[in-house]
């Protein structure tokens, strides 16, 4: 009788004695010679535990080759990812930046200023002081007859050079009393009336010197400590510095109420979230801003939990442009607009994956450019917006490339029985799935030209918080994040309202930057 491997495999394994062993296969214990039982008994003996090291290997070695499978479809999925295919930003792709494609076409000028172009000189500064300062040919300096050539003497050219010099003033305030004669009762001044409340402290020029530091220069405490002694021959601790900042911030309250009560009613804002590391764990930086206005806030979530904190976005009005978060969705009073930019990324990053069809991702992106640039002709025009016929042209072509997509890209089946719940669609089908769902939502810029294709204003108004970062590494405390959102809602709205960053930081100090804001928010 033939003794089959994988028989006494199953046998030793099922733990058999070597007696039942050696009658499976027609052998009589009794008969044989007990030397060959016995080393048969002492070869099962051994071979029983290496069965079982064996199975383990085997198992190991299965979990191996699955782990290097997944690696190796991260590794080919993410090979060539840069800001053009993904969600990465500009900063990480390095010295081989990705050249930018645009649908503007050449128009075979080098770059710079053209021929006939007059250029710009230094700009005239408005000077508080001037001092004139005359020169005269240095042969008419040694004659002894100079007064009287003076009034002969014609002026050929005009410089200017421009200084700037440091004054320390004190402004020394005393308070007086006096017990009035007439009425018989004593009199006091108060120094606590003119917001002085100390008998020393720093003023508002001071205060505003380290504000545009801080936030126009992005200096660390450490670095404006030592240029306001070297600039401006005053010595300040690290402390104090902090909490002109943190004072400043309480102050921004009455203009960032009117920011948020003009976001709030605007027609068109845009969203946006981003991740920093406060207090030694992750926070989320939120803003809601258009291109007049800015409003930031912090919050250790990131989803809808931290809009209905804030609330700003709860009631109100007009279209959001958002990179397609499905927090944003559920805000029913908005109408809603996707950044397209974010969409030809994913376009990109899955034409990367699947390189076969690469092509069929490249139309979809076509179809979003040419769309986009069928906006761009009907505003050269004086249009307001684009035709329904022409609307619908793109609509058709639009479903008819995701109806071809769901075609080639089948859903993947379940691997394993014994797997249960809902089999993922993956990354190609998914995008597919938010394209026909949020149709509407990518459609809307065409049918509102108030509406950007991106919500590039959004992504502009947070990277002030990562060069910020940059510099700080972090922010020590969910203080100090909060503090940044403040003061950084108020200057970037300044800024793009044309109003002098400079300036509005001393509004804030004079407390008029809400009526300030006020005028340009309307």
């Amino acid at each position: 009788m033939q003794i089959s491997e994988a028989s006494i495999k199953d046998m030793l394994k099922q733990g058999k004695s070597t007696k039942e062993v050696l009658l499976a296969f027609g052998f009589s214990p009794e008969a044989m010679d007990p030397s060959l039982v016995s080393l048969f008994s002492t070869m099962v003996a051994i071979l029983v535990p290496l069965l079982g090291s064996v199975d383990s290997m085997d198992s190991s070695i299965q979990d191996m080759n699955s782990k290097i499978d997944a690696l190796t479809n991260l590794l080919i999925e993410k090979k060539g990812k840069n800001s053009t295919n993904s969600s990465l930003p500009p900063s990480k792709d390095g010295y081989s930046k990705p050249a930018p494609r645009s649908i503007r076409e050449k128009s075979g000028k080098r770059p710079g200023a053209q021929k006939g172009h007059k250029g710009n000189g230094l700009l005239k500064v408005s000077a508080d002081e001037t001092i004139a300062t005359n020169h005269y040919p240095r042969e008419c300096m040694r004659c002894p007859h100079m007064e009287e050539c003076l009034n002969r003497m014609r002026c050929i050219s005009t410089g200017h050079v421009y200084e700037t010099k440091t004054v320390i003033v004190d402004n020394t305030h005393k308070a007086y009393e006096v017990i009035c004669p007439l009425a018989r009762k004593l009199y006091k001044a108060s120094l606590e009336e003119e917001d002085i409340s100390s008998s020393q402290q720093y003023g508002n020029s001071i205060k505003s010197a380290i504000l545009v530091l801080w936030s126009i220069g992005i200096s660390s405490i450490k670095r404006i400590g030592e240029m306001m002694r070297n600039l401006f021959r005053v010595s300040l601790s690290e402390g104090t510095i902090q909490n002109i900042i943190n004072s400043f911030a309480d102050k921004c309250g009455g203009g960032i109420s009117v920011i948020k009560n003009y976001l709030a009613k605007a027609k068109v804002k845009g969203a946006d979230e981003t991740g920093l590391r406060a207090d030694g764990s992750l926070h989320w930086l939120h803003v809601v801003c258009n291109n007049k206005a800015t409003y930031l806030y912090s919050n250790k979530k990131r989803g809808f939990d931290a809009i209905k904190e804030d609330g700003l976005l709860l009631d109100a009005s007009g279209a959001l442009v958002h990179d397609c978060w499905s927090s944003y969705f559920k805000l029913d009073s908005l109408a809603h607009a996707i950044c397209l930019q974010h969409i030809q990324r994913e376009l990109r990053g899955a034409a990367l994956a699947e390189p076969k069809h690469k092509e069929y991702f490249q139309r979809i992106e076509n179809l979003l450019l040419e769309m986009r640039k069928a906006k761009l002709c009907a505003i050269e025009q004086g249009e307001t917006s684009l035709s329904q016929s022409e609307i619908s042209k793109f609509k058709e072509e639009y479903r008819a490339l995701i109806k071809e997509g769901f075609e080639t890209f089948k859903k993947p089946k379940r691997r394993s029985r014994l797997k249960l719940g809902k089999i993922p669609e993956g990354k190609i089908r998914s995008l597919l799935l938010r394209l026909e769902k949020y149709e509407e939502a990518v459609f809307l810029f065409l049918d509102d030209f108030d509406v950007e294709f991106t919500n590039n204003e959004s992504e502009r108004s947070l990277r002030g918080s990562k060069v910020r970062q940059s510099v700080s590494k972090c922010f020590r405390t969910n203080n100090g994040l909060n503090v940044f959102a403040k003061v950084n809602t108020i200057l970037d709205t300044a800024k793009k309202n044309g109003i002098d960053r400079y300036k509005m930081i001393n509004s804030v100090l004079d407390n008029t930057a809400q009526s300030l804001l006020e005028s340009v928010l309307v």
